[in-house]
């Protein structure tokens, strides 16, 4: 069994990520929440608090091309999720989408590309 730690930063952590998906990946070993970027710092400072997230980024695209993340989790407004799931991919970052997927099919076409064209990586909806 391979006892890596997966090392973890969310985009967006908005109700759905407070009560589910940071207390979920708390209980998991092997799993570190490692930076969070949120719409402004001071609901960033307030989830890093919360959760023991021991960085605050405030652009996220600064987050997504870190070296010491594996993943990212995107938790924002679904009119956001395409481009952000895009470049996560793009920047050879394992991708959780929060649902909805995107706005439209257009959107949903350019991921499935992206994700298709990125088969070493994980881009789950």
């Amino acid at each position: 069994m391979n006892e890596q730690t997966i090392r973890i930063g969310f985009i967006g952590a908005g109700d759905i990520c407070r009560v589910r998906h940071l207390p979920g990946l708390a209980a998991l070993n092997n799993v570190e929440v490692v930076a969070v970027c949120n719409r402004s710092r001071s609901s960033a400072e307030r989830i890093a608090a919360d959760f023991d997230i021991p960085e605050i980024v405030e652009d996220w695209k600064s987050l997504i091309h870190r070296p010491d993340l594996d993943a990212v989790f995107i938790g924002t407004w679904p009119y956001m999720h395409a481009e952000m799931s895009i470049a996560c991919l793009q920047a050879g970052k394992h991708c959780f989408c929060q649902a909805r997927m995107c706005m439209n099919l257009a959107e949903a076409k350019q991921m499935a590309e992206t994700a298709s064209a990125c088969p070493e990586l994980v881009n789950m909806i």
